[in-house]
């Protein structure tokens, strides 16, 4: 299939089908990326941008991002700003209000990519393009519903390149340069310094296969990376300049080869590839199959597709090369994967009666597994019922009302749905399972919460989950010291000073102590809140444990 000459006009009926079907789809994917994202408690790096975001809200300042009180240099407050409109509109900070705004990217940065895509190819690879993207499994099941910001900071680089090549390709340089930085800056305000790397390898690819390197000198250029960073500069400049500076600068620097051990570096190069082959499952499976038994071209002939393999192979090397590199970090480039698989993938297909039987087989055996295994694992009937409804909507949704309306000959579209009643499947069992086997972490920080009632109340321990779910449960900024003041209480894992509770957490202690306070009463709370001073109080310690669930 020969691409599109740029901004040629599309037919009249061209497209339409595309477009129709990217719209149902990407409909029937966020349902499925929320589902039950409330239920389940922060995990991971979750916590922290949890709390960021609750301090924000909590003392009103959105230039300087706090843990625990303590200023936070190593990522930029774009998506805690993001995070706290979405909780300021949905009442309050929640696991939905956090979670939401990478399902909102992933859908966005779909939407993106096809119509950009559109402009240049036909409307067949631009959609294709946009539904690979969201049904890479690390987008789909990793990050897509993650209150982590590697879904926005790929919508914000995919705006930056695409947006730079869509004016850039239309003669409208300045508009070009000023769209990409300015995109660009806000990609910096939300993972720092690797959106600069992104930008300008997508750009250097462009220039450099077109021979117009001469462009990165014009006077279009300065201006608008001059106009276009001022977000990012302006926010370097308001917080503290040579902290800010040096935390990102060293970000990068800690994952060079040179820091790392020598087996660790050999490690990494060896596996790197063979996890980027697993985080862009189906697909990448589907990509080696036709490439062996059709052998198409690795590298494409069209100057577009050139330019984006290019740019992906730059993305690709450098983190294989950087060793601390995550996975997640590649998240970026994927968009410009998408559409090289779109392109090599636009023409193979599948009978029409066979895609329908394979999605057919596919549901009638996934039901009762669910419910058998489900079952056994969680020992809970009434909670994998509930799943299973939740999952018949979503399944017979697709099946009754989405499928007879589109063509599922074409093996991209039979495999993007086969991912999207994946998603629903796992939203619908993992996060009501995982949260029941889960450690009881919201029940114990209301135990903590209800125990400290009336006390100043620190933290020694940088356990971000659970100091999360305190803090939101006081509404009050959660301060983490070393020495906390003599007549507060403090969280700790070791029991220090007055022990006056323990909690368990799974497999791990957790003690409300104080330097100052001897006991918890509420009597002698209530009725003189003024002793709590040391030397006042000579009850025993209070020791109880909660259920670890």
């Amino acid at each position: 299939m020969s691409p599109k000459k740029p901004f040629e006009k599309l037919a009249i009926t061209e497209g339409k089908w595309e477009t129709r079907f990217l719209k149902w789809f990407l409909l029937l994917l966020f349902l499925s990326l929320l589902i039950n994202t409330w239920v389940f408690v922060l995990i991971h790096e979750e916590p922290r941008r949890g709390i960021i975001t609750l301090e924000m809200l909590l003392k009103k300042d959105f230039l300087q991002p706090t843990v625990l009180g303590i200023p936070y240099f190593k990522k930029p407050p774009f998506h805690e700003w993001i995070t706290s409109v979405i909780s300021l509109l949905l009442g309050g900070v929640s696991e939905f209000s956090l979670r939401l705004p990478s399902a909102i990217s992933v859908i966005l940065t779909s939407i993106v990519l096809f119509y950009i895509n559109k402009q240049f190819f036909k409307g067949k690879i631009a959609l294709f393009s946009a539904i690979i993207y969201p049904t890479f499994y690390i987008v789909l099941i990793g990050y897509g519903s993650k209150c982590e910001p590697d879904a926005l900071f790929s919508l914000l680089i995919t705006l930056a390149t695409l947006g730079w090549f869509f004016f850039f390709e239309k003669k409208r340089e300045f508009t070009a340069w000023t769209i990409g930085y300015m995109f660009t800056s806000f990609a910096l305000l939300t993972k720092g310094l690797p959106a600069i790397q992104f930008y300008l390898f997508f750009v250097l690819s462009h220039l450099l296969l077109n021979r117009k390197l001469n462009k990165l000198f014009s006077i279009q250029h300065f201006i608008g990376a001059t106009l276009g960073l001022i977000p990012f500069t302006a926010w370097i400049l308001a917080v503290k300049t040579d902290i800010a500076i040096k935390t990102l600068l060293s970000e990068i620097v800690s994952r060079a080869p040179g820091a790392v051990p020598v087996s660790k570096l050999l490690k990494s190069y060896f596996s790197f590839p063979i996890r980027f082959f697993t985080a862009t499952f189906p697909w990448s499976i589907i990509f080696v199959y036709y490439a062996f038994r059709k052998k198409f071209p690795i590298v494409p002939e069209n100057r577009i597709l050139k330019v984006f393999a290019f740019a992906f192979s730059l993305d690709f090397l450098l983190y294989w090369l950087f060793p601390g590199s995550r996975l997640r970090y590649m998240m970026p480039a994927l968009p410009l994967f998408a559409t090289l698989l779109g392109y090599y993938l636009s023409n193979h297909t599948i009978l029409h009666k066979r895609a329908k039987e394979t999605i057919r087989f596919i549901a009638e055996l996934i039901v009762p597994l669910a419910i058998i295994v489900g079952i056994v694992v969680s020992k809970n009937p009434s909670l994998i019922l509930k799943s299973t409804l939740e999952f018949l909507i979503i399944l017979y949704t697709i099946y009754f009302f989405f499928i007879p309306r589109f063509n599922f000959t074409y093996v991209v579209i039979l495999v993007a749905t086969l991912m999207l009643i994946l998603r629903g499947f796992y939203s619908s069992y993992y996060y009501p399972i995982a949260q029941q086997k889960y450690p009881s972490v919201r029940k114990v920080a209301l135990e903590i919460v209800k125990d400290s009632s009336g006390y100043p109340l620190y933290t020694r321990t940088s356990y971000l989950q659970l100091c999360f779910y305190v803090e939101k449960g006081r509404m009050e900024i959660l301060k983490f010291s070393s020495s906390p003041p003599y007549d507060s209480l403090f969280l700790s894992q070791q029991p220090i000073g007055n022990v006056l509770k323990e909690y368990s957490l799974g497999n791990k202690k957790f003690y409300l102590c104080s330097f100052g306070i001897k006991s918890l009463t509420p009597q002698e709370a209530e009725e003189e809140p003024e002793k709590h001073s040391p030397g006042k109080q000579n009850h025993s310690k209070v020791k109880s444990a909660s259920p670890g669930g």
